[in-house]
């Protein structure tokens, strides 16, 4: 099912996603899994899901979507609705995923989240969490070219390890194999100098977060 010119767009159910930013995210040929109540942001947007994953405890409105594939997963399990998503998704193929309406509402649940990104990355795949306030994803091994950054915030942070070593190009505050622990992450509201930057991931693990400047 999944090629690389298409992508899984995986729709979480964080109280506090913005639905339009959500629905201004979907394109044409993604394929679409909520995440149980992810469905949600859905309803009444003439945009119907491929597949419904989870335990259906958090929306009524399942009804809606009579051609959708449905997966009810039973409530006593060891993975989120959201990783059993990721893990479909991987399953049928995809490398390209985009994750919606998984920030906000309760800490654990964000945190789970970004997980996620390190479990389909250790899975050959690519992930990014995005929200009306940025984008977040992890860095790849070596350099990293990142465009379309003029006048964004980029952020960078150790995840999943004791530190990361990294050198910028193109960054306000440069820095050469300098080593980041997860415990003082100074690396946070760096600039963008233009439309480009490199970020080379010597060792670790890292978060790259790109925000507007105005958040």
């Amino acid at each position: 099912m999944g090629t690389v010119n298409n992508r899984c767009v995986i729709i979480s159910a964080s109280p506090t996603a913005d639905k339009n930013f959500i629905l201004s995210q979907i394109r044409k040929n993604d394929y679409i899994i909520c995440a149980d109540g992810g469905a949600d942001k859905l309803c009444g947007t003439g945009i119907v899901p491929d597949m419904i994953v989870g335990d259906l405890d958090s929306s009524k409105n399942y009804s809606e979507f009579k051609n959708t594939k449905f997966v009810v997963l039973n409530v006593m399990k060891d993975d989120t609705d959201t990783m059993h998503c990721a893990e479909t998704g991987l399953k049928m193929g995809f490398k390209h995923f985009l994750i919606l309406g998984a920030t906000g509402g309760r800490l654990d649940h964000t945190l789970g989240n970004l997980s996620v990104l390190l479990y389909l990355h250790k899975h050959g795949a690519e992930g990014i969490i995005s929200d009306e306030f940025s984008r977040t994803s992890l860095l790849k091994n070596g350099t990293n070219e990142i465009t379309g950054v003029e006048g964004k915030t980029v952020s960078v942070m150790p995840f999943a390890c004791e530190s990361a070593t990294l050198t910028y190009l193109g960054l306000k505050y440069a820095m050469d194999r300098g080593t980041v622990t997860v415990d003082y992450p100074y690396t946070i509201s760096n600039e963008a100098e233009g439309d480009r930057v490199c970020i080379t991931l010597h060792s670790g693990t890292a978060l790259l977060i790109i925000s507007d400047k105005k958040y």
